[in-house]
């Protein structure tokens, strides 16, 4: 993983609601959370956008969903 530093004006209401919501120890692993989720809710929007009354999950996909949700504990 590449990192780099940002300084950012964030509602701290809203982190420390996401902290508590996703169960995260530190800002930076709320917000890095905080990012993949949306970047899997957008996969779900795409796949159910894209069949018409039928969505199929690939393996890859339950595979990193099962990643992501083991990374919050």
């Amino acid at each position: 993983m590449t990192v780099k530093r940002k300084s950012h004006n964030l509602d701290a209401r809203l982190l420390r609601r996401a902290q508590r919501t996703l169960g995260t120890a530190t800002e930076t692993e709320t917000i890095h959370q905080a990012l993949r989720a949306v970047l899997v809710g957008e996969e779900l929007v795409a796949a159910l956008e894209g069949e018409s009354g039928r969505v199929e999950f690939r393996p890859a996909f339950i595979k990193q969903m099962r990643r992501e949700r083991g990374r919050r504990r």
